[in-house]
């Protein structure tokens, strides 16, 4: 069942023949960006690859995808699966992800000011 966290997609997703309407994504942690880099490292990317790191962020931000029948899959996401989303759905996540970096900042800022 969706939380007042979750967010819609912008159309519904399939994972293992059960289609999600809604996700949960939770601000990125130190431990995510340097994970997600050392996984780009093994195919050859990193930090200079935004749209494959982005995405390895996102499979780790993402905490749960749910329905309003109540079914929740709450992980591990993969990039195979991202890619099957569509770009549309992309855009939406890649929006709250940058929105929780925004949030993030903000409160470094005000940490730095006190």
């Amino acid at each position: 069942m969706e939380s007042e966290k979750s967010i819609p997609f912008a159309k519904p997703i399939s994972i293992a023949g059960v289609n999600y309407t809604h996700f949960e994504m939770q601000e990125a942690t130190v431990d995510d960006l340097f994970d997600a880099e050392i996984e780009l490292s093994r195919v050859g990317g990193g930090t200079h690859t935004p749209l494959a790191f982005n995405g390895q962020m996102m499979v780790r931000q993402l905490t749960k995808v749910s329905n309003v029948k109540g079914d929740v899959f709450e992980g591990p996401f993969t990039i195979n699966m991202l890619k099957n989303w569509g770009t549309r759905n992309y855009r939406v996540l890649r929006n709250k992800q940058a929105e929780l970096d925004l949030l993030g900042e903000v409160e470094e800022s005000d940490q730095d000011q006190a």
